[in-house]
């Protein structure tokens, strides 16, 4: 029997019937757009699991759009941004720019 195992795939771009998706933080893969469920928009956090198939040799991969993480995920990029410019503001007098 396989395993059951859980992933989180990040969507950064979506082009051409491709998607390009982080997963797990560790690296980039592109998938055809198909195998995904058809409202998946770019900056989404999806939920893949993979269990064995009924049958010998298969595996089932659900795929679903996690909504609660995605928004926790922009609510957490929104505060860190917002830190970020805050401090830069502290830093920065203004005016032009001098090379």
């Amino acid at each position: 029997m396989t395993e059951t195992t859980v992933h989180r795939w990040a969507v950064d771009s979506i082009e051409e019937g491709l998607v390009r998706i982080e997963e797990d933080g560790e690296r980039m893969l592109t998938i055809p757009s198909h195998l995904l469920p058809g409202d998946v928009t770019e900056g989404q956090l999806l939920r893949v699991t993979r269990a064995a198939g009924a049958d010998p040799g298969t595996v089932v991969v659900t795929i679903s759009i996690d909504a609660a993480g995605t928004e926790k995920a922009h609510r957490i990029s929104k505060a860190t941004t917002a830190d970020a410019m805050a401090e830069s503001q502290k830093r920065d007098r203004g005016g032009d720019v001098s090379l």
